[in-house]
Order: C-alpha cells, then structure tokens, then sequence
C-alpha cells in the first residue's frame, strides 16, 4: 500500500513537473518568437521604407530565435516530435526492445547532461570576463546562457520520459512500445 502511495505521490511530481516546464516552454517559445518577428518586420520595414535601421536588432533577432527554437525542441521531446532512432528497436524481440527503448533515451539524456555542463562552464567563463556584444549590447554570458537553460529542460524531458517507461507508460507520439511492464 505504501509502494502504491509512493508511487502515487512521485508519479504527481512528475505530472506536476511535466505540466509547470509546459508553460515555461510555451511562455518563452511564444514570447520570443513573437519578439523576434517583431524586430525582424520592424526591421524590414525601417530599411526598404525609410531607409534607416536599427544596429542592434540583428543580434536580438538571432538571440531570440535560437532561445525560441531550443525550447521547442524540449518541448518536441514532450510531444514525441523530437528525433528518435526506432526502426532498429522496432524489429527486436520483446526483450530487446525494452532495453534498446531505455537505451534509446538514457544516451540522448546524457548527451543532454553533457551541453548542460559544458554550457554551464562556458556560460560562466564568457561571465567573467564579461564580454558585451557589440551589436546587441547584450551580455555574451546572457547569448550562451541558452545552451545550459534549455539542455536542463531537455534533461527533464528525458528525465520525465525515463520514469513514465518504467512505469509502463507509451512513449509520446506513438512511441516505440509499451515501457518496461
């Protein structure tokens, strides 16, 4: 009974987990991207009609772009959108499959760990020596503060799809098979 309330109450963290980087991911995919449009129209606009511009907008455009596009690609690996080598798997036997599909997560999950990291040790070198971009005026730090932001997102995603499999969950987008049950 208590294995069960256990099991209960960290299978709600993890739904609760899932749920709160939901909205993170699309609060931050929806405000960037528009963000960027925005600057990016502005942009065309000022340069074609009256023939003028903004200095910085190129760098925030980018900057805010690939913030937008990495986010979604955490959000894909929630979806099941994200790139997944299953056709091999799906040819194993029973057996086999389970641990080529725990396999098939736990590899892009340390990869994941590993841009955390190197992302993370990175970030706070470009931090100290604080580096400003000279086109954006923005802190290099707060440029390559990308890759450690969203590789965590992406180590939870990875991290949320390990225990749903143990517990016998589909994977998401018609996943390779039934999870460890």
């Amino acid at each position: 009974m208590s294995e069960q309330r256990t099991r209960g109450a960290a299978g709600g963290a993890v739904e609760a987990l899932d749920k709160a980087l939901a909205v993170v991911e699309t609060a931050g995919i929806v405000v960037l991207t528009l963000t960027a449009l925005t600057i990016g129209v502005m942009q065309v606009v000022l340069r074609y009609i009256f023939d003028s511009g903004i200095p910085w907008s190129e760098g925030v455009f980018i900057t805010f772009t690939i913030w937008a596009m990495l986010l979604a690609g955490s959000r894909a690996v929630r979806d099941g959108l994200h790139v997944r080598v299953d056709v091999g798997i799906r040819l194993l036997p029973a057996p086999l499959r389970k641990a080529a599909e725990l396999i098939s997560l736990i590899a892009p999950l340390i990869l994941c760990g590993f841009f955390f990291y190197t992302g993370l040790l990175y970030t706070h070198f470009v931090y100290s020596l604080g580096i400003v971009s000279p086109e954006a005026r923005i802190p290099d730090w707060v440029i390559y503060g990308c890759v450690p932001v969203t590789m965590a997102a992406f180590v939870l995603r990875y991290l949320i799809l390990i225990v749903r499999w143990s517990r016998g969950e589909p994977l998401p987008g018609g996943g390779i098979g039934e999870g460890a049950s």
